[in-house]
């Protein structure tokens, strides 16, 4: 997966630590007098990510803006999608506190759904 770059709105992040993805049909069901399934598919393979990164402060501050947006264009694997990122969780690396270059590192979740 070396190279595998994530971009976020043009803004390239490091490859995930331990990237997820799951598809997901969305559809109504309801039933007939018969009792018979009635299935309309609203959406085929709605994807949504979870994604984890070891970032500097920098890169911190600008993926937990993205969670304040409506939305987002994302670059994945070579695809682009219109998403939503959301969830953001983050979590001081051991020791990078001793890191003269940045003040600190950070490993750092979200969750990102696409529209």
């Amino acid at each position: 997966m070396l190279g595998n770059y994530l971009l976020f709105d043009n803004e390239v992040f490091p490859n995930p630590k331990t990237p997820s993805r799951t598809s997901k049909t969305i559809e109504n069901v309801s039933q007939s007098e018969a009792g018979t399934d009635l299935v309309v598919v609203v959406r085929p393979a709605k994807n949504s990510w979870n994604f984890s990164f070891e970032l500097s402060p920098a890169k911190r501050d600008i993926l937990e803006g993205l969670t304040y947006e409506e939305s987002t264009m994302m670059v994945y694997q070579g695809k682009t999608y219109r998403v939503r990122v959301r969830d953001f969780q983050e979590q001081t690396v051991e020791g990078s506190e001793w890191l003269s270059s940045v003040n600190g590192l950070f490993t750092c979740s979200v969750s990102v759904m696409e529209y």
